[in-house]
């Protein structure tokens, strides 16, 4: 319960487009984002990463990352929190809201983060960020005709079932193309979202 409230405050200081945006804050997340995705390829284990160390790398200070984190999962946190606001940007965008065109979007939207989706693996925050997908289904569902005694099922199956799909993607052996995932997701997830 406490993670979750951390996340939906992180979430609301990263995302509420009623507040400013601070764009010292955007440089510090990209500039740790970016080391991070470093020590990642460097084949580094997450465990072995130390604040201090990220901090030297991303030329941000120790008090400066604890002013906006907790720990370092809370760098790839804030990521995802960035690719979902995208993705809801990218389908409030669309002309016509239906499975086609938001099959679409997730699909894209899955390969333009594949390696986000291989760093939540690596950190093991899979449970933080199904979370946040299944949120997101849940706001999505509450704008169509789902009952509520079957929101919070639908979304969470959702948010699971998505997230389990991009993984799959970001971790085939054998390379899937955007096209075949594309027929591959509406296969398997019929009329969702």
């Amino acid at each position: 319960m406490q993670l979750l409230c951390r996340i939906n405050k992180m979430a609301k200081a990263f995302l509420d487009p009623q507040l400013k945006i601070d764009h010292r804050k955007q440089q510090t997340e990209l500039k740790l984002f970016n080391a991070l995705v470093q020590k990642y390829r460097s084949g580094a284990t997450f465990e072995q990463i130390k604040i201090k160390e990220l901090c030297q790398m991303a030329g941000v200070s120790r008090a400066t990352f604890y002013r906006h984190h907790q720990e370092l999962t809370d760098v790839i946190v804030v990521q995802f929190l960035i690719l979902i606001a995208n993705f809801e940007r990218q389908i409030d965008e669309l002309e016509q809201i239906d499975f086609v065109n938001s099959s679409a979007v997730i699909v894209t939207t899955i390969y333009a983060n594949l390696e986000l989706i291989k760093m939540m693996q690596w950190s093991d925050i899979q449970p933080q960020i199904q979370s946040l997908f299944s949120g997101t289904a849940l706001q999505i569902l509450i704008l169509r005709d789902y009952s509520k005694v079957t929101q919070n099922f639908v979304s969470d199956f959702l948010g699971k079932t998505i997230l389990n799909f991009a993984q799959q993607i970001a971790m085939a052996v054998e390379p899937i193309t955007p096209a075949v995932a594309l027929k591959l997701y509406r296969l398997l997830l019929p009329n969702s979202l």
